[in-house]
């Protein structure tokens, strides 16, 4: 085999590890890539902030585009197929990264509005790695699921199977909380561009909850600040934008909490997603994978992401709130956003930037451990399954 020239997005984690076995490997900021750097190299491994189409690739010689992404949305993926070039993506990686910013947010909104979660229902739009984990995490939480997912149901009818999802109206007549998990599709039976328009702002229950961690154009940003002023919606968590990377500040400013674009953004799910990549060149190569990530997240000792449980006086929102924080806390991302409104869109979008490109080592949940017999037995399933957490 010859040796491969591969060009990687700068912030993707362990490339050189993983495909320095094929060839050399060189980075590149992923805004910055241009058709000449494309053009020296036979594997182009991008994030979302890289379109891939024509204008990119026109001219060059390329085998292989990987996108360590869970949504394709940026990738032209007609043009790679007529041009015969592989393609492949990571969907659910970054699965249980999402899940547990969605988690960590609703204890956050609870805790900040003295609210308990349980009994409240949560309605789930788009119910795939994440959403279905979501479905199975809440409900430890003390919480309904009503999932939608019309696709999905779609095919389940088709083939005669019985399913549990019901219509977008149910779920805007019926839940307390809604949270979007869908991708960005402009055509076709499902369209999802602007999905929550003013119409279904205006649908929702009074003082409901809206999350949206899917894509930014899934929600109509003007209608959404229009229904926080006149109160339609009781809070708003957006961790995607319309205008990225140069968000709206009115609409940061209406958002209880406003990060950005990092809901995927832990380190465990960027190792997974470079390692679904790796196993996809190895299988376009008709070759034997040799390196896993299981090593890039193991951590450093038992006791490295060892969390200590809350006083057990508070309640349980607050309890599980400031476990979860030690975890992951949304309010830092939040703020760091936050500092971005005062400055022009060209600053703002580089300065949204450059805080995903420097994001910290955020870990997943499910890598940190609490001792079991510190936890008040009320709060055992919502830490073992709602937080995933490890109980020993």
């Amino acid at each position: 085999m010859n040796a491969l020239k591969i060009l990687a997005d700068a912030n993707i984690p362990c490339v050189e590890q993983a495909f320095g076995r094929f060839g050399t490997v060189r980075r590149r900021p992923g805004r910055d890539m241009s058709t000449s750097d494309v053009a020296a190299a036979d594997v182009l491994l991008v994030r979302s902030v890289t379109p891939v189409g024509p204008g990119l690739l026109e001219g060059t010689d390329l085998r292989f585009v990987g996108s360590a992404t869970i949504g394709t949305d940026h990738v032209d993926r007609a043009y790679l197929r007529s041009r015969g070039i592989s393609f492949a993506h990571a969907p659910g990686s970054n699965a249980d990264s999402v899940a547990d910013y969605v988690v960590a947010a609703l204890l956050e909104l609870a805790r900040g509005r003295g609210v308990s979660l349980e009994g409240r229902t949560v309605g789930i739009v788009g119910c795939g790695n994440i959403g279905g984990r979501l479905a199975r995490r809440l409900p430890a939480l003390g919480m309904e699921v009503l999932k939608n997912d019309p696709p999905r149901a779609r095919a389940a009818e088709a083939e005669g199977r019985d399913h549990a999802f019901v219509s977008l109206d149910t779920v805007l007549d019926t839940a307390d909380i809604v949270t979007l998990h869908v991708p960005l599709e402009e055509t076709g039976p499902a369209p999802t561009r602007h999905l929550v328009d003013e119409a279904v702002l205006d649908r929702l229950n009074d003082g409901a909850w809206l999350l949206n961690t899917s894509r930014g154009a899934v929600v109509d940003g003007e209608a959404l600040l229009m229904a926080r002023k006149r109160g339609a919606v009781g809070a708003a968590v957006l961790d995607v934008w319309e205008d990225e990377p140069s968000p709206a500040p009115a609409l940061i400013e209406a958002a209880d909490l406003a990060t950005p674009h990092i809901a995927g953004y832990a380190y465990d799910g960027k190792v997974r997603g470079t390692e679904m990549l790796y196993e996809a060149l190895c299988d376009e190569l008709d070759v034997e994978p040799r390196w896993d990530g299981t090593d890039a997240i193991r951590p450093a000792s038992k006791d490295a992401l060892r969390c200590r449980p809350p006083d057990p006086r508070l309640s349980a929102a607050g309890w599980r709130s400031r476990l979860a924080r030690q975890a992951y806390d949304p309010t830092v991302d939040d703020a760091s956003l936050r500092s971005l409104v005062e400055l022009g869109p060209d600053a703002r979008g580089e300065a949204f930037g450059h805080l995903r490109a420097q994001y910290r080592r955020r870990r997943e949940m499910q890598q940190h451990t609490v001792p079991g017999t510190a936890v008040p037995g009320e709060h055992s399933r919502a830490v073992g399954e709602g937080l995933t957490m490890q109980l020993d």
